[in-house]
């Protein structure tokens, strides 16, 4: 079963479609979950922020898994993407196909007719049996501006996230240190003082949130709407 912690050392997480992890969660939480997925795939999209952070970094924890005896095997099973923007990170997510490497692509090779190809990013099957999306708040907080930047936008790619996962019939994970800082605007004209904290929303489209604080894990909530 999944779970964010090492075998034996944490509660096991009900089964899930979509969940969010928000607050100061340790790294290891999202390596652990990519772990209990034995002998499934797993995709890990990163934001372009975290993937120069040392030792401390996806990379290099995945990198010391994989001399680890029989976790190795798991880690091999774990794809790491740093998509640099929200945009490519759409992009990625919708041009995401699972085909059979194996046989001919029925359009490129039998049908001449149109001159438009389609080139997603291709994986051979199984197909991932859970996408983990690192960190999207990065892309659209400025760390330059207090308080930050209404972020609408940020919603927008979770929903799309969870539609396009939903389709290859794979759970989607997100984890986020800052979705509590995030803003938009209650009206497209709003002034800085009328404005809507985006993660008190987000329990309208996930399935599972968690919570954690300085001390550790600190809620499990499900949404009622699932």
């Amino acid at each position: 079963m999944a779970s964010l912690f090492p075998p034996g050392h944490g509660p096991f997480l009900p089964e899930f479609s979509s969940l969010l992890v928000q607050g100061p969660y340790p790294i290891a939480c999202l390596v652990n979950l990519a772990l209990s997925f034995p002998d499934r795939r797993v995709i890990i999209l990163s934001s372009c922020d975290t993937e120069n952070n040392g030792n401390n970094s996806l990379r290099a924890s995945l990198r010391e898994l994989k001399l680890t005896g029989k976790i190795s095997a798991q880690a091999d099973q774990v794809r790491l993407f740093y998509p640099p923007t929200a945009a490519h990170l759409a992009l990625l997510l919708s041009t995401l196909q699972v085909i059979d490497t194996e046989k001919p692509n029925p359009v490129s090779v039998h049908d001449t007719s149109t001159s438009s190809i389609s080139f997603p990013h291709l994986l051979k099957p199984p197909g991932p049996a859970l996408v983990i999306i690192h960190e999207p708040s990065a892309y659209f907080i400025n760390a330059t501006q207090r308080p930050p930047s209404p972020s609408s936008s940020y919603l927008s790619l979770l929903i799309r996230a969870i539609s396009l996962v939903s389709r290859s019939s794979a759970s989607l994970a997100v984890f986020d240190t800052h979705v509590n800082d995030l803003e938009m605007p209650v009206h497209p004209n709003s002034i800085s003082h009328h404005m809507q904290a985006i993660a008190p929303l987000l329990a309208n489209y996930i399935e599972l949130i968690i919570h954690f604080d300085s001390s550790g894990l600190s809620s499990m909530q499900r949404s009622p709407r699932h």
